[in-house]
């Protein structure tokens, strides 16, 4: 039963109907983390029950009922007395009314068809999601991926060539842009370096300033020359 569940949910009762099954669930986790002080508690103080849709089966709208857990704090000066445990990433997301997954099969739609042409072969695929929905789950899960940088290029961008220059930051994990700095100067990059401790490895050009700005905020990244400069410096000597 428990494959029927994304990670991190145990399944109960099934319960099939006309055009719907439901699926009681519960977390696996025995303990929930406050999320103010960061502390575990294995207190419960109440229970509530979330309806979360998940993938079609059998030619049935499947729901899942997670009855989820409110819990009292540890930390006796902690301000959050009370707080609902949250499910893994995995199964859903915070204040989410689909599973993950679910959630991943609607944004691929989006991507593929758009908004309204979605709509309507989604209703045969028993995906009751609104034109409007659809697009949404673009902009919330693009919001939402922005995992923490490991690996990551930095080099000068010109606002105005030739008078105002800032810092361009991407992810090459990901080969995306991440961030926009006002300018190139150490001090700022240093800032926006020391706000990201995971980052491991920074590639870089071998001028401006951001050559002292990675190790005075990571003295452990690995700091490499980036493969663009290298062939241009390659490519321009006798």
């Amino acid at each position: 039963m428990k494959t029927l569940l994304p990670a991190g949910l145990v399944a109960g009762t099934v319960a099939a109907g006309v055009g719907l099954a439901g699926i009681s669930a519960r977390s696996a986790a025995v303990t929930a983390a406050c999320p103010c002080c960061g502390r575990r508690s294995r207190h419960v103080h109440s229970h509530c029950v979330r309806q979360l849709a998940d993938l079609p089966a059998h030619g049935l709208e499947v729901r899942v009922l997670a009855a989820v857990r409110r819990f009292r704090r540890c930390a006796p000066r902690c301000p959050q007395a009370i707080f609902p445990e949250r499910l893994r990433p995995g199964a859903a997301r915070p204040w989410g009314r689909r599973t993950t997954r679910m959630q991943g099969l609607v944004r691929q739609r989006a991507l593929a068809f758009g908004g309204r042409p979605a709509q309507a072969p989604g209703r045969r695929l028993l995906l009751r999601v609104s034109k409007d929905t659809f697009l949404r789950s673009l902009a919330a899960d693009g919001a939402g991926n922005m995992a923490e940088p490991r690996v990551i290029g930095m080099d000068d961008w010109a606002w105005r060539k030739g008078q105002r220059y800032g810092t361009l930051i991407c992810d090459l994990e990901r080969h995306r842009a991440i961030d926009l700095l006002p300018d190139r100067e150490p001090a700022t990059a240093a800032a926006w370096l020391g706000g990201h401790p995971g980052i491991g490895i920074v590639a870089r050009d071998r001028n401006g300033g951001h050559s002292g700005a990675v190790p005075r905020a990571l003295p452990d990244a690995v700091r490499v020359a980036d493969r663009w400069h290298l062939l241009d410096c390659a490519g321009s000597s006798p």
